[in-house]
């Protein structure tokens, strides 16, 4: 195996992928609940935010052993730019209800072209098909990415054909002989090898792209019925899209969501599974580097509590008394200063191990290593989750979260609503009129700001909802208890006007225990 060189691996995971190629499938960790609904036939469609394990997810897929001896295609996010999707959508017409069937259309031809190119070896039809001019170059320019190769080659076409309907010239594409004889091969290949086709969208997306939006809310459309015809054929189509997007996508552009929003996988982690994820990256590093110390061979991988015993509380200790005095659990510790994604872990997991390591303590964990570490990191993930929603409201939004500054830890949705008519005059007018309900849904949006669900000062603990975590959007009104992440402390100087812990996740209480 390719030597793990940070204790909890790479944050990225394309990074990662490089690094290890084949031997990736070793440190991926597989047992969660998604894991098993992305695996199954009725599943199209995959939503996860920055971070959550979509690209990790598309490339299990790969070495999945659900499936025998699959065909496996991966559309990578880095080889589709939104231009092109742009220039696809003007093509068919500006009016949304007219464009969306069409770009359906489209899509279709564009996957099966994807899938045509990816078995062209398996049959001398669909060989002939792709050696037909003007079609062999498209996998000559692997710098460009096939999928661009295909709509801009669609664009050209449609451009040329000025003279007839856009319906014509799209029925020119799709009821193709040729390529109804290819998909007939396909389908017959795919009863003895199954196809796989995961596409990795981008994360970030400009919402305000009429164009854009209309080309991703037809792919959703797409797939749902790809994925009725298909999917029981052996072809299985695993849509992967950007869960900072996916709402808006679902309230404003997608034509029927009940229709084309079935059953979606959301990529909700648990602590349990954090935990043994995490774990699991360190034991193969440990293992690697001969530093287990007679630890680990007898890990139940399944129970969380016998990983909680034996690979973290040795290393990273039970508990911790965190900056502000207080003693608490020290997975909870590091937990709350994430959004429950890996990235965001196994980043302040790296962090806290430099910190060991300098200190020549490695790889056992000091309580202050693990203050520092996250110190260290805390802002930096604070302002990843803020950039990944600036190229939706544009290069203003830290200006605009701005008036959260100095925000008391706990308050009441009143004072949220006077924060918003402070950042009116940094809207880009332009891009986005202001409204006090717009930067309200925003700080939600972002994870900033989440609901009180349930608060005993004698327990010492604030449990809250955060939109992240949901399915649905988070309502605020005046009249709400509120709280800042604690994610977010450092970034907005906080005042802590409560002693209890803030915990945005199911936490342990007696009779409760968040790892079982």
């Amino acid at each position: 195996m390719t030597v793990i060189r940070a204790p909890f691996g790479d944050a990225d995971c394309e990074a990662e992928l490089t690094k290890l190629q084949s031997t990736y499938s070793e440190l991926y960790f597989d047992e969660t609940p998604f894991n098993a609904s992305a695996i199954k036939p009725e599943t199209y469609l995959i939503i996860g935010r920055r971070g959550a394990g979509k690209t990790a997810l598309a490339e299990s897929f790969s070495f999945q052993k659900g499936f025998q001896h699959p065909i496996y295609i991966k559309i990578k996010k880095r080889e589709i730019y939104q231009q092109v999707w742009s220039d696809l959508a003007h093509h068919t017409s500006e009016t949304r209800q007219i464009a969306i069937p069409r770009l359906e259309r489209l899509w279709e031809y564009i996957l099966w072209r994807i899938i045509l190119q990816h078995t062209h070896t398996e049959s001398p039809t669909i060989a002939q098909f792709i050696r037909r001019p003007g079609h062999a170059d498209e996998s000559a320019r692997p710098d460009a990415g096939l999928v661009n190769s295909i709509i801009n080659r669609i664009c050209v076409f449609l451009g040329e054909a000025q003279d007839r309907p856009v319906d014509e010239r799209i029925d020119q594409l799709v009821k193709n002989e040729e390529l109804q004889r290819a998909k007939s091969e396909v389908l017959r290949i795919a009863r003895s090898r199954p196809i796989i086709l995961a596409f990795d969208t981008e994360e970030k997306y400009d919402v305000g792209n009429d164009a854009l939006m209309n080309a991703l809310a037809a792919l959703v459309q797409f797939a749902a019925d790809f994925n009725l015809r298909f999917g029981d054929a052996g072809i299985h189509l695993k849509v992967f899209m950007s869960g900072e997007v996916f709402p808006y996508l679902e309230e404003s552009v997608l034509e029927n969501p009940l229709k084309s929003v079935k059953d979606p996988v959301y990529l909700f982690w648990r602590p349990k599974d954090l935990l043994r994820l995490i774990c699991w990256r360190f034991y193969h590093y440990l293992k690697q580097h001969d530093l287990l110390d007679g630890k680990g061979p007898d890990i139940r991988w399944i129970n969380p509590r016998d990983v909680f015993d034996r690979m973290w509380k040795p290393y990273f200790g039970q508990f911790i008394t965190n900056s502000r005095g207080f003693k608490e659990n020290s997975f909870s510790y590091l937990l709350r200063h994430t959004q429950m994604r890996p990235r965001q872990l196994i980043l302040l997991c790296n962090s806290i191990a430099d910190q060991a390591v300098t200190h020549g303590t490695f790889p056992l964990f000091s309580e202050e290593d693990i203050r520092n570490g996250i110190r260290n990191q805390e802002i930096k993930l604070a302002n990843e989750i803020i950039n990944s929603f600036s190229l939706y409201i544009g290069d203003e939004l830290p200006k605009i979260v701005d008036a959260l500054l100095e925000m008391p830890m706990v308050f009441t949705g009143k004072e949220l609503e006077r924060r918003a008519r402070e950042s009116a005059n940094k809207w880009n007018w332009q891009r986005r009129s202001f409204s006090k309900e717009d930067f309200i849904q925003l700080v939600a949006e972002l994870g900033i700001v989440g609901l009180v669900r349930r608060h005993n000062e004698s327990s010492g603990y604030i449990d809250a909802d955060f939109e992240y975590s949901l399915q649905q959007r988070l309502t605020i009104t005046g009249r709400a208890k509120c709280v800042v992440h604690p994610m977010f402390y450092s970034r907005f100087r906080v005042e802590f006007n409560s002693h209890s812990l803030v915990m945005p996740f199911s936490t342990e209480r007696p009779g409760e225990d968040h790892l079982s």
